[in-house]
This record gives C-alpha cells, structure tokens and sequence, in this order.
C-alpha cells in the first residue's frame, strides 16, 4: 500500500469495488468459505436462479477468485473452490461479520467466531501491522492520487443492480446491513466517497457521476440506517458509518495485493497517525490478543446447518 504511481485508469480499490460490489457474490463468496463447492449446494442454500448463479461463478472464476475442479457425480461435472487469491479475502469477510454483530440489530445471533489459539469465542480487534496498536478512522489518513476521482477509479458495471427483496433470508445469509452499505456498486462507492471526506450533495455527484435519483436514494438509505447523517455541512458518517473503516480498508489492502496490473494501479494511501507507518492491517483475537490468520479463526456454523 501506499506505491507511487503515475497515470490515470482504474485503482486496484476501484476493482475491488466492482468485482465485489454485489450481494449474490458477497453470498456466493461467503458460502464458499463454509464450504460450499457445488452449483446445487449453492442454488439450495442461497434460493438463487440458475442463471444469476452461473453468472456470477463465471465472473468469479474468470477475475481468479474461484477455481473449477472435475469430479464424477454420475458424469462429470465442475466443482468450485476458492484460489489463493480468493482466499485472501477472509479479513475482509470477518470484519463485515464484526461490523454486523457490533451495530445491526437483528432478530437471531450471527454465528460465533472461534480462535485456535485460546480456544475462545472471539471477536477481533483491527491493528496496525507496524506498532500493533488498534486502529480506527479517526486513527488513520486517507490520501489519494492527484485528479483520481472515485468514478474514474471504477471499472464498468458487471451485473445489473439486483432487486433487495429476491435475498435469502436463513441466518447464515442475513448480512442485510452490510449488504445495504456494500450490495451494490453505487452504495459501496457511496460509503468510500465519504470515508475519504466528500460531504455535500454537489461534491458526491462530481465524484461519482452518478444520476441524482440514484445518488438521492442511497443516500437517503445511508441516513436511514445511520450510516451518515445530514446537516448543514452535507452528509457525514456517524460512529457506525466510520466504524465501516476495517471493511473497506481490508478490501483496499486486499485489492492492493491482488490486482495489480498494467491498466490498474494502487491509487490509496492509509497512515495510521500513531506510528506514522502505511497501514498493514492485522486483525488481532479480542480475548488473547494474539494476532489471527485464516487457518487460526472459523465461525462456529454447527447450529445453523
């Protein structure tokens, strides 16, 4: 993180937004990390149509996020399974688990996420790899490169918009808050607009250029679940709106590390103030302190399957 870089194109958090700037592949993606290799087992627990599933394992499979594999079921077919690269993305899903269980109400429990290393039921806390201090947004500073606006940064949309109420409703799939905030492209790249200081209605269209009617409604989505709120100065996050930080800082980390190309370069910069080093996030146990990896943390998904 934190590379010089010259020219224009996409940023490698702009990919980020649009490879994953989705519900279903959020799901499909959350699925595979439970486990779930195969069409059937996905369309059965997702309640997804056949088409919106292939599309998006397609996508997947084609931006090096999944992998297929043969095996013989009767005749052979194509299994699913997460690349390295995929993989990757753990951090990423277990801060927007972190994020749901601190600050969206629900009607049942998500699942427990369990440490190996104490044996505990855990959270996590979000450190700097540096000095190994927590971190939050108003620990950090966000810099971009000069005339990057966050609609430049975008590659072209890759799904049409979904419909909210076709999502599943179990409870291993009830990420609804996050899937307000990180569901579609126009949402997420509303939340990262924000978290770099756009605040008036002016300033997000110029950033995003985006319709009014589009902008106007997620925004009026983000006041209502008290992401932002409104006032004389524009839209500004509130404490659950900038406690989205490890979500999308995991995401640019990840982005940073994978995407990279000749068309798609690093385009962010975050400090953390406190040691004045690039921000490497380390996600640490909240029990022991011991910072975690993806073979030392699961969620406890026994109850729900």
């Amino acid at each position: 993180m934190g590379a010089t870089v010259t020219g224009t194109g996409t940023s490698t958090f702009g990919r980020a937004l649009g490879l994953l700037g989705d519900s279903w592949t959020l799901l499909i993606l959350q699925r595979a990390f439970l486990g779930v290799r195969r069409f059937a087992d996905w369309r059965r627990t997702l309640q997804i149509s056949d088409s919106v599933l292939a599309d998006r394992l397609r996508a997947l499979t084609a931006a090096g996020l999944l992998e297929t594999r043969p095996y013989r079921d009767g005749r052979v077919r194509l299994e699913y399974r997460l690349t390295p690269c995929g993989r990757d993305l753990w951090a990423f899903f277990v801060a927007i688990w972190s994020w749901e269980r601190a600050w969206v109400p629900r009607t049942g429990p998500l699942p427990d996420l369990m440490h190996g290393g104490c044996g505990r039921s855990t959270d996590v806390v979000f450190t700097c790899g540096a000095c190994r201090e927590p971190v939050t947004a108003s620990d950090a500073s966000i810099t971009r490169r000069p005339g990057l606006t966050v609609a430049t940064a975008l590659p072209p949309r890759q799904h049409p918009r979904r419909t909210r109420s076709a999502l599943p409703s179990d409870p291993l799939s009830s990420f609804r808050g996050s899937l307000e905030i990180l569901g579609d492209r126009w949402s997420t790249v509303v939340l990262a607009a924000a978290m770099l200081g756009v605040r008036s209605f002016g300033a997000f269209q110029r950033e995003l250029e985006v319709s009014p009617d589009v902008l106007s409604d997620r925004l009026r989505r983000f006041v209502e679940h008290d992401v932002l709120a409104s006032g004389e100065g524009g839209y500004r996050l509130t404490d659950k709106g900038r406690a989205t930080f490890p979500i999308l800082t995991c995401l640019l980390g990840w982005g940073d590390r994978w995407l990279v190309d000749d068309d798609c370069a690093p385009a962010l910069t975050v400090v953390h103030r406190g040691c004045g080093a690039g921000l490497d996030a380390v996600l640490a146990c909240r029990e022991c302190g011991e910072a975690v990896d993806r073979r030392a943390v699961w969620f406890d998904v026994a109850a729900y399957v």
